[in-house]
């Protein structure tokens, strides 16, 4: 599969995406050398199938697979990709990991830099990490961009620090007859749900800052089952900028790497609509507060990103029932000098198709 970014920039809005597509750099791997000495038991996905209407269909939800980390992107060498090994949150040995973790553009390499730690954690000890605790099914994203910017400002053209995570694809094509309609985007509700907190937040803005933006996103990618349409297809958690944006709806373009795919990003008044409330208190970004938890029907939503698609002349499907779910990234994308940390946990994808 292919690893690139891609970023769209309209105005004052950044909002960019990770996924697969034109633009594939290469991918060399570097072998782990204990591998062949590890013994431990080692975990095989079963995707799961449908019961009683109802499918959560993130494949590994709970990390049983483990991490592939890769290294950042080289763009004098055709923006290759390296693979840095893998790592096991349960202890054992992460033989096929589902999930990969990105840093793209964010300085030093975090895998290269990595310091040990516990099972849970994926770090350098200054200000990147990664960790999930199984016993909390919780993910959290530290990112500190300062080892990028260097105290200079983030100018127009820059690459820019990122830590996400992401599944390449969900690998519909393998699954059962029965499996693939859960996946299909004219199920009857997809219903998005997790919890979220952001526990650190500061920001130093610098003279000459073309854009100081933060933002925590979560995409899913949106594809043909049988034609060769994509779409990001985005819910946005963070803005630093606004707490509550409207969506963005528009076509991936201001990048060498960018794929011109179009761009359905569902705005942060929507997705906290049924919250009650954002990560925002008195105007500001919140800092260690409760937990804010998100459930969203991404259903309608599908809908409209289809006719806008259709109404561009941008899909060969012309029915949500020719598009799927089939992959997904989630995490920090930044421009400027930021030190922030996010939270999230029980995050499901839940897909129901009535009797």
């Amino acid at each position: 599969m292919k690893h690139w970014l891609s970023t769209v920039l309209l105005g004052a809005l950044l909002l960019s995406a990770v996924g697969c597509g034109g633009g594939e750099p290469t991918v060399s791997e570097t072998p782990d050398a204990d591998t062949a000495a590890q013994t431990e038991t080692q975990y095989i996905f079963v995707p799961e199938e449908p019961k009683e209407g109802t499918m959560q269909i993130i494949p590994d939800i709970t990390f049983r697979t483990g991490m592939q980390l890769i290294s950042q992107k080289d763009h004098a060498g055709g923006d290759a990709i390296t693979v840095l090994g893998a790592h096991d949150f349960y202890g054992g040995t992460a033989a096929d990991p589902r999930w990969l973790l990105a840093q793209w553009d964010s300085g030093p390499c975090l895998i290269e830099n990595r310091i040990e730690s516990d099972v849970t954690t994926i770090t350098d000890g200054i200000g990147r990490s990664f960790i999930y605790q199984p016993d909390k099914n919780q993910m959290t994203f530290e990112l500190d961009t300062a080892l990028y910017y260097q105290g200079k400002p983030a100018v127009q053209g820059d690459w820019w620090p990122h830590l996400l995570i992401e599944q390449q694809t969900f690998d519909y094509a393998s699954l059962s007859e029965e499996a693939q309609a859960y996946y299909r985007c004219d199920a009857d509700r997809m219903v998005v749900s997790f919890d979220i907190r952001m526990t650190d937040y500061s920001n130093t803005p610098i003279d000459g800052d073309w854009v100081n933006a933060a933002q925590f996103l979560m995409y899913f990618y949106v594809k043909g089952v049988d034609t060769n349409d994509f779409c990001w297809f985005g819910l946005q958690l963070f803005d630093n900028r606004w707490e509550k944006n409207d969506h963005y709806i528009g076509y991936d373009g201001g990048k060498a790497d960018a794929s011109g795919a179009m761009i359905y990003s569902i705005g942060s008044k929507y997705v906290y609509r049924n919250s009650g409330r954002t990560l925002y208190k008195a105007g500001k970004p919140e800092i260690g507060g409760e937990w804010v938890h998100v459930e969203i029907d991404i259903r309608p939503y599908l809908d409209d990103m289809l006719e806008h698609g259709l109404a561009d002349g941008y899909f060969d499907a012309q029915m949500l029932s020719e598009l799927c779910i089939n992959g997904m990234n989630l995490g920090w994308e930044t421009i400027g000098t930021f030190d922030h940390t996010m939270e999230m946990r029980n995050l499901r994808l839940d897909s129901y198709i009535d009797e």
